[in-house]
């Protein structure tokens, strides 16, 4: 029970990632806010979470949205009192070649991929330093390290994400809160509805290059060296570690869960 009792909110929680670092913390213990924008999603998790003895609270908002964010501070605020860990994992992918894509989608991407995040640190790190200890976790990726043709948006956003990270981890730490960590978590492509669903990477991709599913599927996991894809799990693990009293010594760190794709 390594997060006994820690108020944990995690954005994006309704599927993929999200759902299962939900899970992951609630067995370790910990109280959960629970953040999309699908009601649906979102009070289904909470509902298996209670029946396991969990406590959570489900919560629909667009953390992109100053308005929606100060709805969600006021019924954290009424529930728990307090926050202990932020997990920003919300985020989209729209996929383009640069001189093909609509202005308004690359701005979307980064609006939710980095603005939600500079947003929700911005409307809670002041509760998180108001109990002086705490965990702030960016959930990145390795397109936030490497280059990514024809998806330039999510790559910015998610360079940006570390950027931001990075910033706020010595900010935090220069003014005056050891206790308090920001890190960041780089994933490979993960086994989700973003990589394998029907409008995912491998269905976007089978259809403009005309490759079958198989075939691009084989192509994505040729580029690490364990040939695979990353299990969603295998994120939320690392984010229970970085979430503990064990990883207290690390913060502005981008943590790389890749299978052996990059080496930085």
């Amino acid at each position: 029970m390594r997060l006994k009792n820690k108020i944990s909110i995690i954005t994006g929680a309704g599927r993929g990632i999200g759902r299962s670092i939900a899970f992951a913390f609630a067995n370790e213990g910990a109280h959960l806010v629970l953040v999309a924008r699908s009601r649906d999603q979102l009070e289904n998790l909470a509902q298996e979470i209670k029946e396991r003895g969990g406590r959570a609270l489900p919560v629909t908002c667009d953390v992109s949205s100053a308005r929606e964010m100060q709805n969600l501070v006021k019924q954290v605020q009424d529930e728990f009192g307090q926050v202990d860990i932020l997990v920003n994992n919300a985020g989209i992918s729209k996929r383009s070649k640069l001189l093909e894509y609509d202005d308004e989608t690359w701005l979307e991407v980064i609006r939710v991929n980095l603005f939600g995040t500079y947003l929700c640190i911005k409307t809670f790190l002041p509760m998180i330093q108001k109990i002086g200890h705490g965990r702030i976790i960016n959930i990145a990726s390795t397109a936030g390290k490497n280059p990514v043709p024809f998806n330039s948006a999510y790559s910015a956003s998610k360079h940006g994400v570390l950027g931001l990270t990075k910033s706020v981890a010595s900010e935090v730490a220069l003014a005056g809160y050891p206790g308090i960590t920001v890190n960041a978590i780089c994933p490979f492509y993960v086994n989700t509805e973003m990589f394998s669903g029907p409008r995912g990477y491998v269905a976007e991709m089978a259809k403009t290059s005309g490759m079958t599913e198989d075939e691009v599927i084989e192509k994505a996991v040729s580029r690490n060296l364990q040939h695979r894809i990353i299990e969603p799990e295998e994120v939320a693990s690392m984010a229970v570690y970085l979430a503990s009293e064990e990883a207290r010594g690390i913060t502005g760190q981008a943590m790389n869960i890749c299978g052996g794709l990059i080496f930085h």
